[in-house]
This record gives structure tokens, sequence and C-alpha cells, in this order.
């Protein structure tokens, strides 16, 4: 059985020894202080026990798995014999150095000429405390994401005296555990993580610092947008779906523009102390100090979870029946329309179709304007079977697909399609002629019509609407709602107002689209790029720059994304991810990391041009994973790891509402029939509940059938406390989870204010 050695037992150190004695490795947890090894032992079970029943384990008996951690008194006696060691100390260079000389004595008196010697360091290179090891040969860099059993990136770098065939080796080992290498051929301050995710945050600062966007707005943009696609694909592998051509295409598309968006980030900008301030109070606005711990156990959860369905995903290139479809489980979209209101889609392209699918399937009547009746036909088709995909995927929030297509009509009459209607969203190709053409027809059938309140959108991704409607005698009811593609799957909308645009218009917007459930993100004003494609250049840049400069290969960025950031930004954007990395939240975040990370992004020269050769590379390496004769079925592929996605995320999110103690005082269950609705009740208090939760007095067979409420039928559940409940409610709200479970209906604070609140403060003791 191979050996590996973890020095130091705290955090960082446990996540490795489960890591690694999951992987079939004989584990010794070295630490100077016999009661901090003992404890490690002791929290290595409970994580290998928490690890089992998420299914991370692997179908292994936790109880083996946690056999073969042991801790060790002694370091010479734990390196006899070892194939590998983590070094997992706190980061201060002279402990390093002085862990890493004793590690390197201990090499030399078991006389272990097969040993790897690994660092957990975030932001040192080895360079700087293995310079004067015998055996630094033997020693790089090998640094997890936190954590990182749900998070499966390590960045591996070499120092210059690090042999390769060791590298190679630790990569070996690496990818038999379950995780992810991403290798850096040279070190570079910040590494490969840390580089691109310094890059990005310095874009989304400026763009709160400049008043661009709210804190939440920026998040929003990648939690509900970049990060979906990147908790699966690196930043190239995305650009090479983007352009028919792929990267190369790309590239000759769009590069003259992303040039000049970056070329006005300026990342020698300081981090005011107004701008961290007013991020910092969002964040606790979102998440109360005390609630700060309860966050970081459902980011875990979170992080653990989205392992869980990654695992039951296709990876590209392998046969679609080794996934597990999660089309069997209906997503909940929170939509409140009646099927009285009226959506215009002018344009039956690709983004049109997308568009109408979501009017349709948000309850409006969906009117698909087109100046070619073709086309217009083919778009109500193509959006049916948008709708049947979404049904599929359950995103339909239950309805009947048949009745949802219904709802998209074509109409050859501009002028009888706004009439009456709430929203127009055009969908027209990029091209500012076209765009201000067809606004003018669009402002003229408004006029006619004598619809002077709707709100006129365009799908425009980077063209500000007073670009091509500033003329228009409806231009106050105008702006940007750009989508990203594709819409269904991933809901973030940039809305960009106009100088001229009511602010009540870019408010009835947001409302509106976030009732189709979409995420709107709001821009206070213009900017070139919008929130979106500024942060994704940003990133591309550095990503671009990394590969330039021979630092690593276009494979190892894309996994530094995909395995790593992105897993992370697929439900928590730049500033909700710093603020539980410090104690003190954003403002304690800058204050210990801040000049660090302008040291990184400062000498980032984002004017720098693409490079043709750099191009060709990076086109070539995604050419060798996907031939370009293959690319159709890739994008077959991303849309459908989308589709699941978003049906897992939304399911998580109704989790939320269920178990968010800062946001409930009353969680009530209903059930099919009064045995089954005490039992679950029963069920709760048996999870160790009764601390937190109370059957409320004389009410304990409540129940609710088809919306129908009787009030002397349902069960209700009183919350005692709140921070106590939010851990103990999750582990057994699978058994209560209504996509678990279809026939338990499960409703939130918010509807029972319509009905219960007032009957219950007459009723019952507060």
């Amino acid at each position: 059985m191979p050996k590996a050695v973890i020095v130091g037992s705290g955090i960082v150190g446990r996540a490795w020894a489960v890591i690694f004695a999951r992987g079939g490795y004989a584990v010794k947890l070295y630490d100077i202080a016999k009661e901090a090894r003992d404890k490690a032992v002791v929290a290595c079970q409970e994580m290998v026990g928490m690890l089992e029943e998420k299914g991370l384990l692997f179908g292994q008996n936790p109880k083996t798995v946690s056999a073969l951690i042991e801790a060790e008194p002694s370091l010479v006696a734990a390196l006899k014999d070892a194939d590998y060691v983590q070094e997992c100390v706190p980061e201060v260079l002279a402990l390093k150095k002085k862990v890493f000389a004793a590690v390197d004595k201990a090499i030399s008196e078991t006389k272990n000429d097969r040993v790897i010697v690994g660092s957990s360091t975030s932001n040192m290179a080895i360079s700087l405390f293995a310079n004067e090891c015998t055996h630094k040969p033997r020693c790089l860099v090998c640094h997890p994401v936190n954590p990182p059993f749900a998070i499966p990136i390590v960045e591996m770098i070499p120092a210059s005296f690090t042999d390769p065939k060791i590298v190679a080796k630790a990569r070996e080992i690496m990818k038999s555990l379950g995780m992810s290498p991403a290798v850096l051929n040279k070190e570079i301050d910040g590494f490969l993580v840390n580089r691109m995710q310094y890059a990005l945050l310095a874009e989304a600062f400026r763009l709160v610092d400049d008043d661009v966007a709210n804190p939440e707005d920026v998040d929003v943009a990648i939690s509900k947008g970049l990060g979906l696609r990147w908790s699966f694909m690196g930043p190239f592998q995305t650009i090479d779906l983007n352009a028919p051509g792929g990267v190369v295409d790309y590239f000759e598309r769009y590069g003259e523009s992303i040039s000049r968006v970056i070329k006005s980030m300026d990342n020698s900008r300081p981090w005011t102390e107004k701008t961290v301030d007013r991020i910092h109070e969002a964040m606790r606005e979102e998440v109360p100090r005390d609630m700060v711990p309860s966050r970081l156990q459902w980011r875990n959860q979170r992080l653990l979870s989205l392992a869980v369905h990654k695992n039951s995903q296709t990876v590209w290139g392998e046969a679609k029946a080794n996934a597990s479809s999660a089309s069997s489980k209906k997503a909940y979209i929170p939509t409140d329309a009646t099927g009285e209101e009226k959506a215009v889609i002018v344009g039956s392209g690709i983004v049109g179709r997308c568009w109408a699918a979501i009017f349709a399937r948000g309850g409006f009547i969906v009117n698909l304007y087109d100046v070619s009746e073709e086309a217009m036909k083919i778009g109500v088709s193509e959006a049916g079977k948008l709708i049947e995909v979404m049904s599929d995927n359950g995103l339909l929030n239950g309805q009947d697909p048949s009745v949802v297509k219904e709802r998209v009509q074509a109409n050859p009459s501009l002028e009888s399609a706004v009439s009456g209607a709430t929203y127009l969203q055009e969908c027209v190709p990029e091209s500012l002629s076209l765009k201000t053409k067809v606004f003018k027809s669009i402002d003229d059938a408004v006029t006619k019509a004598e619809n002077t309140d709707i709100i006129l959108a365009s799908s425009s991704s980077n063209m500000a609407v007073s670009q091509f409607a500033p003329d228009v005698k409806c231009r106050s009811n105008c702006l940007v709602a750009h989508p990203v593609n594709p819409p269904f799957a991933i809901p973030v909308v940039e809305i960009v107002p106009a100088p001229f645009t009511k602010q009540e218009v870019t408010q009835a917007a947001a409302k509106l689209l976030k009732r189709m459930g979409l995420s709107p993100a709001v821009l206070k004003m213009e900017i070139d790029g919008f929130l979106v494609n500024r942060m994704q250049y940003a990133l591309l840049a550095e990503a671009y720059r990394l590969v330039h400069e021979g630092c690593a290969t276009p494979q190892d960025v894309d996994s530094a994304v995909s395995q790593g950031l992105g897993l992370r930004w697929s439900f928590m954007g730049p500033f909700q991810t710093i603020d539980l990395n410090a104690p003190g939240g954003v403002r304690d975040y800058f204050e210990r990391y801040g000049s660090s990370i302008s040291r990184v992004v400062k000498p980032m020269n984002n004017a720098m041009g693409w490079d043709k050769k750099t191009v060709k590379l990076i086109h070539d390496e995604m050419r060798k994973e996907v031939p370009m004769e293959k690319r159709a079925a890739r994008l077959e592929w991303r849309n459908e790891r989308l589709l699941k996605l978003a049906t897992h995320k939304l399911m998580q999110e109704e989790k939320d509402r269920i178990c968010d103690a800062s946001e409930f005082r009353v969680v009530w269950v209903t059930a099919p029939d009064e045995k089954e609705g005490t039992k679950m009740a029963s069920a709760l208090v048996s999870k160790k509940l009764a601390a937190c939760v109370n059957i409320v007095p004389n009410l304990v067979s409540i129940y609710s059938w088809k919306g129908k409420i009787e009030q002397d039928k349902e069960v209700l559940l009183m919350i005692k406390t709140r921070a106590s409940l939010v851990q103990e409610l999750s582990k057994c709200v699978e058994a209560l989870h209504p996509y678990d479970c279809p026939e338990v209906i499960t409703a939130t604070l918010d509807q029972g204010r319509k009905g219960y609140i007032n009957w219950l403060s007459k009723n019952t003791e507060q």
C-alpha cells in the first residue's frame, strides 16, 4: 500500500489526509503537538463520514478509509518508506524553512530516495524556502483550493531546481487521488488560480468604485452567468464555442473589441476605503456577521452537492448512458403571470426563440415578429422545441409543454403585436444600422398603437441603446436587456439603461424579468462591455498572458477555472467569495491581501495585442480536444450540461429557501394525507430538532391539497431559534423536499404571510 505523510494537522492538513486515504494511501499525520494530532484524526473521521453521506467516498467503507489515517509523533518514522509528503503549516516563510529543513533531514536519515515533497502554500514559491535543502529536486508547490475534497484543482508549481520527472510523477499521483492538477512551467507571483481571480476581482472592484453597478449586481453577473459555464468549461474552451471557426475565428471577430475594453482597465488603481466599505456593508446586509459560520457551512455543502452533480454528468467524449438524468426532478422557477399579459419578440433567430420560450414559460402570450413569414414560422416551431427541452429538464415548473407552446404565436404585424403588450425584446443581429432601423419601426408601431407604457429592450451584447435609439419618440422606455447564451439555462440578464431611460422603466424591467425566472444584473450607466464581458475579458486577458509567456498550457489554464474558480463562482460571486475568505469579511480581506493583489495585478499589461502565434497555439490545443467536425456535438453537450446544472441549482436554491434560518420564522410541511403529515412531523423531531422546532399545539395534523387550505389539517413547525436550525434541518430536508417527494408541497414564508401569519398570531404564542 502506498504511504503519504501530512505535516501539519490544521484544516488543510486534515483535508489532504482524507483525500489520500480515500485514494488508498496509508496516511501518517504528523504535528509537533500530540493534542493537535489526536484532534485531527477525530476530525478526519468526521470528514470521511460526511463524504460518505454525499456519495464522495465512491462506494468505499468509511471505517476502512478512516482506519488508514493515523497520528505519528515522529517525523523520521513517518517518512520511512513514504511515497509522498504534503506540508500544510501556516503561511510563514521562517516556519516553512524550518519545516522543510526538518523534512529534508528526515529524508536523509531514512535514505528515502523516492519520496516527493509538496507544499500547500498559496502565495510563496518553493524556491523561497526549499532552496537550501539537499533533496530540493524533489520539492514543488501543490496548492489546493479550499475545500479540496469538493474543489479538485491542485496548482503544481516547480522551482527551477525541481526534477521534471518528480513533477510528472506528482501529477500522476494527484490524478490517481481524483484531483485535477494544473502545472505551471515556472514560478510566477499568484500562480494560476489567484492571478485569474485577481484580474477579475480588480475589474469587479472598479465597476463598483466607478458606480457602474452595485456589488450585488456584480455578484449576480458571475454566479448567475459566467460562473455557470466556468464550472465545467475553462475560458479557452468557452470562447472556442463562441465563434464558428473556434479560437482563431473568435480573436479575428472580437479581438479588437476585447482590446478596446481591457485597455481602459487600470490595474494600478488603489483599493479605496470608501468602496471597500461599500462592498463590505453590502455583504453584511446579505449575511450578518453572526451568520458567517452558517454561511461557510452552506458554501461547503453547496460545493459538495455540486461535486456530486458533476460526477453524475457526462464528460466530453463519454457515452451519455453513463450519466444520470436530473430531468425526473422538477426545478422551481417562480412566476406569477396571469396568462393575460403579452410580450413581443422582434427577430426569430436563436436568441429570439429563447426569449419566446422564456416568456411563454412565464405565462405570457408571446407574439413573435419577423419581416419574413417563413422565418416566423420556423421561429415558432423552434421555440416549441426549446420548450420541450426545458420540460425534459424540469424547467417548466410542472407546466404542460403543449399548453406553454400554444402561447407562442407568429404575428406579421408589428403594430398589432405591440398593441396592449407589456414588454418587447429586440433580437436582431449586432449591426448598428439594422438596430437603428428596427427601433425606428418599433417606435412607429408603438406610437400608432398608443402603447406608451411598453418596455422596449434590446438583446445587444456590445452596443449601448443610446447608439441606436437616441432619436426615437419612446426612447425613455428603451434599454438593453442582454442575456447570456443559452438564456433558459444561464439566467443572468444585464440591464443597461441609457441616460435618457426612465428609472421606473429600468426598475419595471428588472422586476418583470425576475418574474420570468431570470436574474437581472442592473447597471447604473452605459459602459463598454457591460458587466459580464468586462469581467470575462479581464480574466481572459490574464489567461492568454499565462499561455503567451509560457507559464502554463491552455489545458491547465482551463482546468484552473473549470475545476477551481468556476465551482465557487457557479453560486457565489467574486465579492461573496472573498467575504468568506477572511474572518472579518470584505474589509478584513482587503486589509490582509489588498497589497498582495495589487502587486500581482499591477504588472498585468492590459494593452497588449493578441499574438497570432499564441492564438494559433491555443486554437490547435482546442482542436486536439474537439476536432472541428465535432463542434456541433460539443455545443449540444455544453447546452445539455448547462440545463442539468440549471436544474441542480434551482433545486439547491429551493432547499435554501426552506432551510434559510435568516429568512424563516415558520416552516410548514403539507402532505397528501393526515397520516403522512404526522409521520413527517415526527421524523423532523426524531432528527434531533426538538430544540429548534416545535409542533404547534392543536395543529399537528393540518393538511393542504391542490391549493385548498384547510387550517385544521396542516403540519406546522415553529422555529424557536435561528442559527441552530440550519445545519440540522439541512440534514433531513431531503425527506421533505418536493422534488424528491412530488406529492409533498412546501410553502415559503412569503406565501405564508398571505394566509397564515395573522391567524398564527392569534392562535399561538410567538
